[in-house]
C-alpha cells in the first residue's frame, strides 16, 4: 500500500509520514477544526494575507500566526485596547470576509504584518452590537409599562 500523497493545490507530492511528523502542526490544526470547520477555511485564507510578495508563506509561519489566533478563536473573545470583546464565530466570519472583500479590491495593504487590523475589525463589530442591544434594552424600558405606578380610583401613583 503507498502512502503518497498529492496535494491538491500544487500537485506536490510527499509522504503520509510528513502529514504526522510534527506533533505542534497537527495539534493546531486539530484545534481550528474543533473551533468550527466552515470557519476553518477563511482561517486559512485569512492567514495567506501574510504572505509576503514573491515568497511563499512557511508552514511554520502559517501554524505560528494560527497559534496566535486559536485561544481566541476558541474563547470567542478577544482583548483589544485594554479591553475584552465577545467575538461569536459568525462575528469572526464576517470579519475575515470583509478582509478578503477588501483584499480583492485592492484596499488592504498585503501583506498583513499582525493581527492589529482583524482585531480592530474585530472589536468595531462587537461596539456595534453592543451599541444596538443597549439602544434595544433602553427602547424597551421606555415602552414598557411601569412596574412602580398602580392605579386608584382612576389616578395614577
Amino acid at each position: 500500500m503507498s502512502t503518497d500523497l498529492s496535494c491538491p493545490t500544487c500537485g506536490s507530492e510527499f509522504d503520509l509520514v510528513t502529514v504526522f511528523a510534527n506533533e505542534c502542526d497537527q495539534q493546531a490544526l486539530a484545534r481550528l477544526v474543533a473551533v468550527s470547520f466552515p470557519i476553518g477555511t477563511r482561517v486559512l485564507q485569512y492567514v495567506a494575507l501574510h504572505t509576503p510578495a514573491k515568497q511563499r508563506l512557511t508552514a511554520a509561519k502559517k501554524i505560528k500566526l494560527l497559534l496566535q489566533l486559536l485561544p481566541d478563536l476558541e474563547r470567542q473573545a478577544i482583548t483589544h485596547k485594554g479591553r475584552d470583546w465577545s467575538v461569536p464565530l459568525d462575528a469572526w466570519a464576517l470579519a475575515f470576509d470583509q478582509m478578503l472583500a477588501s483584499r480583492d479590491a485592492g484596499r488592504l495593504e498585503l501583506p498583513m504584518k499582525g493581527h492589529g487590523y482583524l482585531y480592530t475589525t474585530l472589536a468595531g463589530m462587537a461596539d456595534k452590537h453592543e451599541a444596538q442591544v443597549e439602544q434595544q434594552r433602553e427602547a424597551d424600558r421606555r415602552t414598557a409599562p411601569r412596574q412602580d405606578t398602580v392605579q386608584v380610583r382612576g389616578q395614577t401613583l
